[in-house]
Order: C-alpha cells, then sequence, then structure tokens
C-alpha cells in the first residue's frame, strides 16, 4: 500500500473544510451541553418527559464522541453524525411544537442554527463515505 504524503499540493480543500464544519458543530453542540449540565445539572432537563432528558444529556458524550471518531472510525462518525443530527432535530422540532402554546420552555429557538447543520450533515456525508479514513478524504490521490 502506498503511504501517501500531506502537503499542500495534495490536500483537498473542500473535504478539509466540510470536515471542520462537522468539528464546529458538534463541538458547539458539546459545549451547549455542558453549559446545561453545569446549570441545570445531570438530567436537568425536568421539564421534558425523561426520554427526551435523557437524549440531550447523551449528546453531552454523542456530540464529542463524533469528533474522535472522526480520526479512528471515520465511516462510523459520519453515520453517528447523520443518525444524531435526524434524531435531534426531530425531537427537538416535535417537542417544541407540542410546547409552542402550553407555557412550557420553548426550543424551537435552538432549530435556527440546528436545522441548516442538520441539512449541511445529510448533504455532505455520502460523499465523505466513499472514503475509509480521514486521511483518504483530505489528500488528493
Amino acid at each position: 500500500m502506498e503511504k501517501i504524503s500531506l502537503n499542500k499540493e495534495n490536500l483537498n480543500r473542500k473535504n478539509i473544510s466540510i470536515i471542520t464544519i462537522y468539528f464546529v458543530g458538534f463541538t458547539v453542540g458539546t459545549i451547549s451541553h455542558t453549559v446545561d449540565v453545569i446549570n441545570f445539572g445531570f438530567l436537568g432537563y425536568s421539564f421534558a418527559p425523561f426520554v427526551l432528558n435523557l437524549f440531550w444529556t447523551a449528546l453531552l458524550v454523542l456530540d464529542p464522541l463524533i469528533i474522535f471518531l472522526f480520526f479512528f472510525r471515520y465511516r462510523y462518525a459520519i453515520l453517528l453524525a447523520v443518525i444524531i443530527m435526524i434524531f435531534d432535530i426531530f425531537i427537538n422540532l416535535s417537542y417544541g411544537l407540542y410546547t409552542l402554546n402550553t407555557g412550557t420552555k420553548s426550543i424551537l429557538w435552538g432549530l435556527i442554527t440546528q436545522l441548516p447543520f442538520g441539512c449541511f450533515v445529510f448533504l455532505t456525508a455520502k460523499p465523505l463515505f466513499r472514503y475509509h479514513t480521514i486521511r483518504d478524504s483530505v489528500s488528493i490521490h
């Protein structure tokens, strides 16, 4: 197997940009859920049903796991990113619409950034998935 040398001439800047956006998005998610745990405690989303509380708290681990997996299990990272975004958008949108007129804390404002990021993940996952490692995806062969 040929060893790939990474230098400026053979970098796939498009994929580097895409992966960087994944890292930024899931880092923002990690920070957001970390702040929530600091402010409200573990399983602190007590305004919501337990299953949603558990899911949102689990994102504290799942969001950074995606970043970690990019380096060690590249395709798993992409697959997990898609699955997390499907569930996160569906859950937040469903719960947000359900609570819209109930006087309960609305979470719809979070979808302002979550929906575009989710669409970005959905549109870029397939092209990234054809590579086996992060190194393959950022180098031009």
